[in-house]
């Protein structure tokens, strides 16, 4: 035990003398490197895809893919912005319970998901059916109609509601 504690006191003292003569530098060389800023997706650069689901019922699955050559983030709007009438005055609300942990970030090739649930299963609310959706990625884009395949699709307006940006469809399904 006594060899124990004269090592490791030892160590502690080079260590110490270590620290002490590296100075400044030891303490630059410990930080990481600053991440590399990435852009906010545009519109521009992906494609936009939704679909209907066997489950959960009553949902659609919009899928963004990274279609440039760079890699992008979701940070100028979290989640999608949608118009599912056109007489409809205000985006679709969000689930803010599917807020995922950090902003998605997508690579070239990869895809990011957002669930939307189109009508309450217990509900009598009126709704129309509908083959396309538009989605904005950010609220100065613009929206882009996209075609919802397996549509046409049932939708109440008081009931629908669209998920923050998922990197999982599962997780996009969830709510």
């Amino acid at each position: 035990m006594k060899k124990t504690v004269k090592a490791a006191v030892a160590s502690l003292v080079a260590v110490g003398a270590l620290a002490a003569t590296a100075g400044p530098a030891l303490a630059q060389t410990a930080r990481p490197a600053p991440a590399a800023k990435v852009a906010p997706c545009t519109a521009s650069a992906l494609k936009l895809q939704a679909g209907t689901v066997s489950r959960p019922i009553n949902h659609v699955l919009i899928t963004a893919t990274n279609t440039s050559k760079k890699t992008c983030d979701f940070s100028a709007e979290t989640y999608p912005l949608l118009r599912l009438h056109k007489d409809q005055q205000a985006v679709t609300p969000v689930i803010d319970d599917s807020q995922p942990q950090a902003v998605v970030t997508i690579a070239p090739g990869e895809k990011a998901y957002a669930g939307l649930t189109l009508s309450a299963a217990d509900s009598s609310e009126k709704g129309f059916k509908t083959s396309r959706i538009e989605v904005a990625v950010a609220k100065d884009t613009g929206l882009k109609s996209v075609t919802v395949k397996g549509g046409p699709v049932f939708i109440q307006p008081g009931a629908a509601k669209v998920t923050y940006w998922q990197d999982n469809a599962a997780d996009a399904l969830l709510w």
